[in-house]
């Protein structure tokens, strides 16, 4: 989407700026996709703020680091259901909740 350069994983991924841009966002993207499933959401206080400054770091890793000038982690958040929603099924009942969520604070 971005043009970055693809995920490499291999020596020296640990400390490749680009590397480490997809595995922080790859984090981050699951943990507010089953926080906001949970029923938290982004705001000024308390687990709503740690939220929020968990968004904030994965956009700015996205935006800095691989490019990315639109919004983007709510287009994630399909793969993340995808990939946990075997494990945690209650990630299925409302994906665009989380989707418009994301999408509105990344705005």
């Amino acid at each position: 989407v971005t043009g970055a350069p693809a995920y490499d994983g291999g020596p020296g991924s640990l400390t490749n700026p680009v590397d480490v841009a997809y595995r922080v966002i790859a984090d981050h993207a699951r943990t507010l996709t089953i926080s906001i499933t949970d029923g938290a959401e982004p705001s000024n206080e308390g687990r709503g703020y740690v939220l929020r400054r968990i968004l904030r770091r994965a956009v700015r890793f996205g935006r800095q680091v691989l490019g990315f000038d639109r919004p983007f982690l709510g287009a994630l958040v399909p793969t993340v259901v995808e990939s946990l929603g075997g494990a945690f099924p209650e990630l299925r009942n409302n994906p665009q909740r989380v989707i418009d969520i994301l999408t509105d604070e990344e705005e």
